[in-house]
């Protein structure tokens, strides 16, 4: 028994040794086919070179000059900065974030109830300010308020713009 097995796998290890295998055949076959032409390279265009007509402005490698400003700011005499006065409580929202919840009308006076990010609503007068520009309320209507805001205009004066915060529809 010990014979028979032993017979068996020498007989199956020496069968591995096989000097002719598939794949000596396979590359014998495809040397032997006849090769297939390259395709000619693409015709390249000649390099113009460009000329370089920056010279005289400034190096892109070098830090610009800070500009030079004015030494001194002149303030026309119309162009007065604002007075100091107290913040009122929805001057610290910008009027993107506020909205007009409704009016309330007190003793022939219409008041304007505004509504705050945090969920607050607050009533405002006639020529109370709201909004980060200095909005000061000039009209007070059933749908809108119509504030008259004050910005600076980056020259030392100031400049009013007309905005509107409208009644948004919660239905």
């Amino acid at each position: 028994m010990r014979g028979a097995s032993l017979y068996i796998a020498m007989s199956l290890g020496l069968a591995g040794c096989n000097p002719h295998s598939d794949i000596e055949d396979y590359i014998t076959e495809v040397r032997a086919r006849p090769a297939q032409p390259i395709a000619p390279l693409p015709e390249v265009s000649p390099f113009i070179p460009l000329a370089y007509q920056a010279t005289r402005q400034r190096s892109p490698f070098i830090q610009p000059k800070p500009e030079q400003g004015s030494a001194l700011v002149v303030l026309k005499p119309e162009c007065r900065p604002l007075p100091p006065r107290e913040k009122e409580k929805l001057e610290l929202y910008g009027l993107e974030h506020l909205t007009m919840a409704g009016t309330l009308a007190k003793q022939g006076q219409l008041w304007a109830l505004v509504g705050t990010p945090d969920g607050q609503v607050i009533k405002v007068g006639l020529n109370r300010f709201m909004g980060l520009n200095h909005g000061k309320v000039v009209r007070i209507g059933k749908d809108a308020i119509e504030l008259l805001e004050t910005i600076p205009d980056g020259k030392g004066c100031w400049v009013t713009r007309d905005t509107r915060l409208a009644m948004t529809n919660t239905k």
